[in-house]
């Protein structure tokens, strides 16, 4: 399994092996490592040509593990080529345990090239999977374990693809169902409610489908077949959850302004004694307090929980912004922000209040990031 993230992801690294390919940055984590062995596991049985020799079954099984994580990797490839062809610069391509995703940047978001960029790589991974079919029947494959192992490489990946195609999210066929709708509605959010919402219902396909089957031949349960499909079930809903919980937060970000959340401030030198900005304070009624330096441009702001921490009798020799955390022109921001503008500002910086200014530089208030935070998650 494996999504597009369109989230960058520059700069970050974990421990790991990592190479590159056409320039793209390509890693898996040392967890990753599981998935191989994972991959092993499940498939040993179909490798045990001499039932005499275990030592040939395992290394065969783990040969076809090697070459379905490098089918996997071929399969973020499709997503990551198609995705530079759409003009959108590819960060980075991570492989974990049973899967991978893909990070770019959307410079400038299209429904048709996110839906290309999605069904690249299912398609791709059907294709190798009916390549190693066809190589498979070639009379010239002789050897048993050849031909077991592109027996295995053409089931795995067609199944593989076939899943992948699913129309639900996280899976590559719910971002393609999220393309349409975007594109007959021209709403993006809309999409990704309607496939995240898919993507929940076949999480719940694949958790019920080990008990239809034990129903259906009469039989008894498997228990690692029922486990198997809750991880995978698991994954799914999960992943679904996660895109609808970002579809709701997009949806909010075209009504937030900055004015919305401005707290009122007053304005103080930074050898103003403390004492006396709280006064100015109280009797502007403001909610901050803001440091100006000589040329009356904001350099910091009064952090209450560190004016608490001066005794009252101490506040008349303490000046203001000894208890002020330094703004900077990355916590600094204009009134005139609304949306997804606003939101990428805050971004910015890791700063958890910012100081808002008019057109003319002048300083008009302060935002929390918590207050904006509040209305991004409120039901």
């Amino acid at each position: 399994m494996s999504t597009a993230e369109p989230s960058p992801r520059a700069g970050r690294s974990s421990p790991g092996l990592s190479f590159s390919i056409a320039g793209i940055p390509i890693s898996m984590p040392w967890s990753g490592l599981l998935g191989i062995g994972v991959v092993a596991f499940l498939w040993s049985d179909s490798f045990r040509i001499d039932p005499a020799d275990d030592t040939q079954t395992w290394i065969l099984a783990l040969v076809f593990a090697l070459l379905f994580y490098a089918s996997i990797l071929v399969h973020e490839l499709a997503h990551a080529f198609v995705a530079r062809s759409a003009g959108f610069p590819v960060h980075d391509i991570t492989l974990w345990v049973l899967g991978g995703y893909t990070a770019y940047d959307r410079k400038s978001p299209s429904a048709w090239r996110e839906g290309l960029i999605a069904a690249a790589g299912p398609a791709i991974t059907i294709v190798l999977g009916l390549i190693c079919k066809w190589a498979a029947a070639l009379p010239s494959i002789t050897d048993d374990r050849v031909y077991v192992l592109l027996q295995a490489l053409a089931i795995s990946n067609i199944w593989l693809g076939i899943f992948n195609s699913l129309p639900g999210l996280p899976l590559d066929g719910g971002a393609v169902l999220r393309a349409i709708v975007w594109g007959i509605t021209g709403n993006e959010s809309r999409g990704t409610v309607i496939a995240a919402w898919a993507g929940r219902i076949v999480a719940v396909v694949v958790f019920a489908l080990p008990f239809y089957f034990a129903w259906q031949s009469g039989g008894g349960f498997d228990m690692g077949s029922i486990v198997f499909s809750l991880f995978v079930a698991a994954y799914l809903f999960q992943g679904a959850s996660a895109n609808l919980a970002r579809a709701r937060l997009t949806s909010r970000m075209p009504t937030l302004t900055a004015e919305m959340f401005i707290k009122v401030a007053v304005r103080v030198e930074a050898a103003t004694p403390l004492s006396e900005a709280l006064r100015i304070q109280t009797q502007a009624d403001a909610k901050a307090i803001v440091v100006i330096d000589g040329y009356g441009r904001p350099s910091g702001v009064v952090q209450a929980h560190a004016v608490d921490a001066v005794p009252i009798e101490r506040r008349p020799w303490v000046p203001a912004s000894s208890v002020a955390v330094s703004v900077s022109d990355d916590s600094t921001i204009p009134a005139s922000l609304t949306g997804e503008p606003f939101i990428q500002a805050l971004a910015k910086s890791s700063a958890t209040e910012f100081v808002v200014v008019d057109a003319a530089g002048s300083v008009v208030g302060v935002i929390s990031t918590q207050d904006v935070e509040r209305a991004l998650s409120a039901r």
